[in-house]
């Protein structure tokens, strides 16, 4: 009987075993103690940021704007609420949510290199923001197309990132297999690429700045009322990763003994794919592709936890995730000590590719022994 078990398997029971926690109470207090550590440095990270810029704002000033007390500059008030505040919050919930959606797609698709991209609907809202982009204004081949100029580079890419979701839901629901629907995702965002590079080769030069600036990530433009859609994306996989942490334990084991136990694991999959593809498209849409935080933050909070219990490594995900944006951010030119503002997804990188490499090398290390 034990020959014919398989890698995986061993590797899925040995995640649920280390999900039992050893020494109750020794455990929960360094559980408690990691838990209160990522959330001071969330609060740091956020009251850090939203002081630094080009106009510095002492810290004392951010904390009482944000407490609704008064302070003597108007000015500072209107940097902290209007300015700043906006794309702190969306850094939050954008790296929150990207790293609970990293969790899901994970443990589903039982690949650690899996991510909230993976279905390819990023992909489809690069596309849809390339089209308006590179194709309208000037002598854009679109130009003639109001409706089209109208629907403006965001609704351009929530279109674009709607059309690949509703091909990849609709595979999903028909096959049911994730490993299909992994493959299907993956070939939807090299079709969307590719037809992206073809709008490249045959655009105005000068217009391309703008497709760079629109996917290399960036939180800095989100506005109050983008906000609102943003919040609500992030809310509702925040929200269902709650109810989703039982099942996917249940799921570390496999689809039969998850099935066993009562968990409907195709209604399980459907609720979480269709949740995190939502989620990557408006996220690109508002704030481009932010890469490596759903894919670097899940194995920093396992690490960190050292279980695979999702009861513990989804909150945590969310905090590691959250001040990993925000600190990206800050790196990327949210200090204020230069003109110039780095790519977002070019400092996530640096987190996210050694993360990356520890994850392949540790599984070689554990293969090997």
């Amino acid at each position: 009987m034990s020959g014919s078990r398989t890698g995986v398997e061993d590797v899925a029971e040995r995640e649920a075993e280390e999900a039992v926690p050893r020494g109750p109470r020794r455990r929960a207090g360094y559980v408690t103690a990691l838990f209160a550590l990522l959330v001071l440095l969330l609060l740091g990270a956020v009251v850090v940021l939203i002081a630094q810029g080009s106009i510095a704002i002492p810290i004392g000033d951010v904390l009482r704007i944000l407490t609704g007390r008064e302070v003597e500059s108007g000015t500072s008030r209107t940097i902290v609420l209007d300015a700043r505040l906006p794309k702190v919050v969306a850094g939050l919930l954008a790296g929150a949510a990207l790293a609970v959606g990293g969790v899901q797609m994970q443990t589903l698709f039982r690949n650690p290199l899996a991510d909230p991209f993976v279905l390819g609907v990023s992909s489809g809202a690069i596309l849809g923001a390339s089209i308006v982009i590179l194709g309208t204004g000037g002598v854009g081949w679109l130009t003639g197309l109001g409706v089209v100029s109208q629907l403006g580079v965001t609704g351009a890419a929530v279109a674009g990132a709607a059309g690949v979701l509703l091909i990849a839901l609709g595979i999903a629901r028909r096959v049911g297999d994730p490993v299909v629907v992994l493959v299907v995702g993956v070939m939807l965002g090299y079709l969307a690429g590719a037809l992206v590079d073809m709008l490249v080769y045959y655009t105005d030069p000068d217009r391309l700045q703008a497709l760079t600036t629109f996917t290399r990530g960036s939180v800095r433009n989100v506005t109050w009322n983008e906000l609102q859609v943003v919040a609500v994306a992030c809310g509702v996989v925040l929200l269902l990763s709650v109810f989703l942490a039982q099942p996917l334990n249940a799921l570390l084991l496999g689809e039969r003994y998850a099935g066993s136990l009562g968990v409907d694991v195709r209604r399980v999959h459907f609720l979480s794919l269709a949740s995190v593809a939502v989620l990557s498209g408006i996220i690109t849409a508002y704030c481009g592709a932010i890469g490596f935080v759903g894919l670097a933050a899940p194995h920093l909070a396992r690490g960190l936890l050292r279980t695979a219990d999702h009861r513990l490594v989804l909150p945590a995900s969310a905090l590691v995730g959250a001040v990993i944006v925000l600190a990206a951010e800050y790196v990327a030119g949210g200090n204020g000590l230069t003109r110039t503002s780095l790519p977002l997804n070019s400092v996530t990188a640096f987190v996210g590719a050694p993360v990356i490499l520890w994850v392949l090398l540790s599984g070689r290390a554990r293969r090997g022994a």
